[in-house]
């Protein structure tokens, strides 16, 4: 099972800290720089160019839309390009090459079952295929499980959809489906979240083994470490329900233990690996960052036009302006109050600062990153060109890296070496295009690569005012934990920092 998981991942975290280009002849250096130059700076052209069409009084109403169209279509080819030559960097790269082929080994049975004693824990990896299901369980000190995952006649009947082996194309219809009566349809809605509740208790005996559920509620696991696969990746295993009396239900994150989820056993190890800045002397430092301004743009631009290009276009198009976000500025300052209170060396980025190029200056040497703004995400190109939404910079030298979109691709760029925390509190941050044996290609993921040892994202959009208040409650313990110069568990904070939302009556759905 591990050994085609989440391979890519592990490639691109292995190749994380290298020059791409070294060992490459000078000419081929200069001639591949000059290619991706042209690329962003035609992409960047173009970006300009759609944005501004909108507004131009010269043209006539159907000659902005076939302006449009003109430019949508070189924009996409733009795109591509831009893709075709960051693959074509790694394709020539011994220096890529070579981190591929160095600790490529999955990890081995024997290790898993060590790292899951040390946390006293459960460990769940899920494998969904074709024809069957399966899920590996090894429970802390005993010996691993292997079960076939099954759909009964009535829990088929409960979820509409047919008994038998739960494939990845059942799951996916358990969670999604064209009618949005699925799991997950029914829990990014509020309105609607509390009818899933029924189907959410069925999902739960299909997944936990009855072996293993007990176990989860009575408070002897302490970790509960999940591997999910395909649309799996997707569900919050918190909100599956354990059980329901008086239509009342009680949810996994109500008794269960806290989770933790990765893209494979190997990632999860190889994180836990990344070594510790030894610098006793050297200051504890973090970065927050919150409510960006958003250009607000008037456009006559058509929907149906601008929905064929991804994320950044639906900001500064259409009715498209992104809203603003002010709950993201108190939560920013009570995440500073509770770091500098704890000696921390904090920065804050708000408003006309909360840029890219000053996130990338910032960044840099801080154990804490907290980035409090809207996520975009795009299904084309491996949401290359999904974007964390910034203040657009006001005299950016280069227009492509300070255009207020911090995309996955420079993401992976970002030197976050030594970050023991990236919070995302932005809205689908962990959502993405799905590859199989790959997981889910999020914004998430380009922290991981860039040196973040554990990421904190959401799956969809979130309240405002909650993941506010819920981010400083999980700041305010691990801010404690450094104050006293313990190391924090970042599991248990957020976990308890969900306990108390879920305890809140305005917050309490999942």
């Amino acid at each position: 099972m591990e050994r085609s998981r989440a391979r890519s991942l592990l490639d691109q975290i292995a190749a994380s800290d290298i020059d791409l280009l070294a060992g490459l002849p000078a000419s081929e250096v200069t001639r591949l720089n000059e290619q991706d130059s042209k690329a962003k700076a035609r992409l960047a052209s173009l970006e300009q160019q759609l944005k501004l069409n909108a507004n131009r009084h010269d043209l006539t109403s159907t000659a902005r839309k076939q302006e449009e169209r003109r430019l949508i279509t070189e924009l996409v080819q733009a795109r591509k390009q831009l893709v075709t030559v960051y693959q074509s960097i790694q394709n020539v790269s011994p220096a890529y090459r070579l981190s591929m082929r160095e600790n490529n080994e999955p990890l081995s049975l024997k290790q898993l079952k060590t790292q899951v004693a040390a946390q006293q824990g459960v460990f769940l990896e899920y494998l969904l295929g074709n024809k069957e299901g399966y899920l590996l369980a090894i429970p802390s000190g005993e010996t691993p499980q292997v079960f076939r995952l099954r759909v009964s006649a009535e829990q088929a009947e409960m979820l509409g959809i047919q008994a038998g082996p739960l494939t990845l194309e059942v799951m996916t219809k358990i969670l999604f489906n064209e009618q949005k009566e699925g799991i997950l349809d029914l829990l990014k809605d509020e309105q609607n979240s509390g009818r899933a509740a029924t189907q959410l208790a069925e999902l739960y005996k299909i997944l936990i083994p009855e072996e293993l559920r007990s176990r989860l509620t009575t408070g002897s696991v302490k970790r509960l470490m999940i591997i999910p696969d395909g649309p799996l990746t997707l569900l919050p295993f918190e909100a599956l329900v354990v059980e329901q009396i008086d239509n009342k239900p009680t949810y996994l994150q109500d008794v269960g233990p806290p989770i933790m989820y990765a893209p494979s056993a190997t990632v999860l190890s190889n994180l836990s690996q990344r070594p510790v800045d030894q610098n006793q002397q050297a200051p504890r430092k973090a970065l927050t960052l919150g409510d960006p301004d958003y250009p607000k743009t008037e456009s006559n631009s058509s929907r149906s036009a601008v929905e064929t290009v991804s994320s950044r276009s639906r900001y500064s198009l259409v009715g498209g302006s992104l809203p603003d976000l002010p709950y993201t500025a108190s939560e920013s300052s009570w995440i500073v109050d509770h770091f500098r209170k704890a000696g921390l060396e904090t920065t804050q980025l708000l408003k006309s600062q909360a840029t890219e190029s000053n996130l990338r200056r910032n960044a840099k040497g801080c154990q804490y990153l907290h980035l409090a703004c809207h996520g975009l995400t795009d299904q084309n190109y491996g949401n290359f060109f999904g974007a964390l939404a910034m203040t657009p910079g006001k005299t950016p030298t280069d227009e492509f890296h300070d255009d207020g979109f911090l995309t996955l691709a420079e993401i992976y760029e970002l030197n976050l070496s030594g970050c023991e925390l990236a919070i995302l509190s932005a809205c689908e941050t962990n959502y993405g295009p799905q590859q199989k044996g790959e997981g889910v290609w999020s914004l998430s993921r380009g922290f991981l690569v860039a040196g973040a040892r554990r990421v904190v994202a959401s799956n969809w959009l979130v309240d405002d005012e909650a993941a506010a208040s819920m981010m400083s409650y999980y700041c305010g313990y691990l801010a404690q934990a450094e104050e006293e110069q313990q190391k924090p568990d970042y599991s248990q904070a957020l976990h308890d920092a969900r306990k108390w939302v879920r305890e809140q009556k305005k917050w309490s759905s999942p």
